[in-house]
């Protein structure tokens, strides 16, 4: 509880001394609700729990990886799991917005700001498009989809702003890109493997169908969950 406290007083003085990644956050926040707005989708005081139930357990699974990378990056036991189920509970959007608060829980977990971009790209829109798979009526491809865009987010963060890390020779052009996909992908991969393996042995029909008798609303496209 100390380092966490200690965490979040280092990412909130961070955030006050870079408004603009502050208000990056909030920027990316009113998109997702103005998209849920939109699509109809009704925040309702139960839907708000189980977001919430679900972005605790993303970050319990996220605080004890089996694996860290030296440069960040690690290999968690799936702590994107929750975002996928919420995905195709409920749709997408709301995926989206349980990605996007994870991230920010992440952000307080570890925080590490250097601009209101990479403060993007590193946190909140990577799990943000995770919640994506839900656009997918198969949950396999709809995962596979989801960490690909993530990754793509991690890439373009390494070779916007840490290309200082990669090896002398390979630290711009194709080299820089190709090290930063060998390298995030290397933990990015691992985490999806291990996401479709718990897919396919976690009780996905029963989830669904649980998850799905407490909606209020019925979500354009997602009455008929994929096998």
């Amino acid at each position: 509880m100390t380092q966490f406290l200690s965490s979040a007083k280092e990412a909130l003085s961070t955030l006050i001394q870079q408004p603009l990644s502050l208000a990056a956050l909030v920027i990316v926040l009113v998109m997702i609700i103005f998209i849920m707005v939109t699509r109809k989708i009704r925040l309702t005081p139960l839907l708000m729990a189980q977001i919430s139930i679900s972005v605790a357990i993303c970050a319990v699974l996220n605080s004890f990886p089996l694996f860290r990378m030296p440069q960040g990056g690690s290999v968690t036991l799936a702590s994107t799991l929750p975002i996928v189920i919420m995905a195709f509970a409920y749709g997408p959007e709301v995926g989206m917005l349980t990605g996007f608060l994870f991230g920010v829980v992440n952000l307080f977990l570890g925080p590490y700001i250097i601009h209101p971009l990479q403060t993007l790209l590193d946190y909140p829109l990577p799990f943000m498009l995770v919640g994506a798979s839900g656009y997918f009526r198969n949950r396999y491809l709809g995962s596979i989809i989801g960490q690909a865009l993530r990754l793509f987010m991690h890439v373009l963060s390494g070779v916007i702003f840490f290309s200082s890390y990669a090896p002398v020779g390979q630290q711009e052009g194709l080299g820089l890109w190709l090290y930063s996909i060998g390298y995030n992908g290397s933990f990015v991969a691992v985490e999806l493997a291990i996401l479709l393996v718990i897919l396919v042995v976690i009780p996905w029909d029963r989830f669904m169908k649980t998850l799905n008798s407490t909606r209020t609303r019925t979500v354009p496209g997602k009455t008929d969950q994929a096998k």
